[in-house]
């Protein structure tokens, strides 16, 4: 009986290894495309895929060609397959009754299969301390946080528990076929990538806090040097240290508000804004790596546009994001032009930032918000950074009810367009509501 069963295995064996080869080869492609920061997520989707891909259609289609007296020993075999998998595999039919749990369930659950098996789960068990967890997964919009569906297919959501205790889970689900219709779902429990991710956020919060206090008094301190009596070497190298001291200020102050804005803690503070200065300030600050590359920039507003309605901080962190790109990735002696105008059509401030620097290709393009991402060019001039500047201004502008497109080529040069609506107050209000 069990020989019979193995000869089909042995006829399938092509199948399932090619099947397995496709799936880490995409794996591997997935090293080589995509940035490391959804690097651990995409293994997470590839590996469910790959359970799910071969459950569903490699050892159940054995299973259902099997004579009756032999799906004894495969449901044997099927079930210590399951049992050594370390993700969390539970089965059940329409009814929600549980007819198969792997060990990893049973200690994610803190249940003995005893327990489990053919049990009927409700939505009333949320309010039994003992079988929480297993509702928490059968029903996870019931008491579930920060749900989102990660995949449509097969369909993968990822969910946030703070009862019975805080718990970080991905949840896979598939239907599936044996002598009637079942269910199949697949649980990662990343609570401890979570948690220890939270702490390196939190401690990098606190470390980026407590540099402003100093930063900021070293830079009063500086500013409040007369520089009249000084000699003209002194005057640069004063001038020098305040540039080094507002650029660590305003890094300090970009990684607070990207951290924020991962928290959703960002909050528009709205008041009337004079964007020439704002400019001002910016270029005054990027002055030293203008001079050394030798650029030249040029600030055009139409008349009775350089006033606009937003968050002062957040757009001055959005727009220094944006204009020190069109300087540290600018070829020597190339050129940076800003227009702000009004768009009749949109209702909108128009800002526009143009440089004749390197360009992007694109698949930079596609994938220039994302966060962490950075170009293949950024990479190959060595230009430090952690790829979250456009990430976070395009996300202050999404905040401001905005809009930004970027048009580039290689060797060509960016042009960056910004559109904050007029009537961005009321607008804000419409979006709180």
């Amino acid at each position: 009986m069990f020989a019979s069963f193995l000869k089909i295995l042995k006829e399938k064996l092509m199948f399932i290894v090619v099947s397995l080869f496709v799936v880490v080869f995409l794996l591997f492609l997935s090293t080589l495309f995509i940035s490391s920061s959804q690097f651990s997520l995409l293994k997470a989707l590839i590996y469910i895929g790959l359970i799910l891909f071969l459950i569903n259609f490699g050892l159940l289609a054995i299973y259902l060609k099997m004579p009756k007296e032999e799906k004894l020993n495969f449901f044997y075999f099927f079930q210590k397959l399951l049992d050594y998998l370390s993700e969390s595999i539970i089965i059940y039919d329409n009814n929600f009754k549980i007819v198969f749990i792997n060990k990893a369930f049973e200690k994610f659950s803190g249940l003995s299969k005893q327990d489990l098996l053919n049990l009927v789960v409700s939505q009333q068990m949320i309010q039994n301390e003992k079988y929480e967890k297993v509702a928490n997964v059968f029903f996870p919009f019931l008491q579930g946080q920060d749900l989102k569906i990660i995949s449509q297919n097969p369909e993968v959501v990822e969910v946030k528990f703070l009862k019975p205790e805080e718990t970080y889970l991905l949840i896979s689900y598939i239907d599936i076929q044996l002598d009637k219709p079942y269910k199949l779902r697949v649980i990662l429990d990343r609570t401890q990538d979570v948690i220890e991710s939270h702490k390196k956020t939190e401690f990098v919060q606190l470390v980026s806090h407590n540099l402003l206090t100093p930063l900021n008094e070293i830079r009063w301190l500086l500013e409040s040097i007369n520089k009249q009596s000084l000699k003209d070497d002194d005057k640069n190298a004063l001038n020098s240290a305040l540039q080094v001291v507002k650029s660590t200020v305003v890094f300090s102050e970009s990684i607070l508000t990207f951290l924020r804005s991962e928290k959703g803690q960002l909050k528009l503070n709205l008041e009337d804004v004079n964007l020439t200065e704002l400019l001002i300030n910016i270029f005054d600050i990027l002055k030293g790596k203008i001079e050394e590359k030798k650029l030249k920039h040029q600030i055009e507003i139409s008349e009775g546009e350089d006033h606009l309605t937003c968050d002062k901080g957040l757009m001055f962190s959005a727009l220094f994001a944006l204009i020190e790109n069109a300087v540290v990735y600018n070829k020597e002696g190339g050129t940076i032009n800003i227009s702000i105008d009004k768009n009749i059509k949109e209702n909108a401030r128009e800002i526009k930032i143009i440089d004749s620097g390197i360009g992007m290709s694109q698949e930079d393009l596609k994938n220039i918000f994302v966060k962490y991402y950075r170009g293949k060019q950024a990479k190959n001039i060595d230009v430090k950074g952690f790829g979250i500047g456009l990430y976070s201004a395009k996300g202050i502008i999404d905040l401001h009810s905005g809009k930004i497109s970027i048009e580039s080529k290689e060797g060509q040069g960016t042009t960056v367009t910004i559109l904050i609506p007029l009537d961005l107050a009321w607008t804000t209000k419409i979006t709180s509501s």
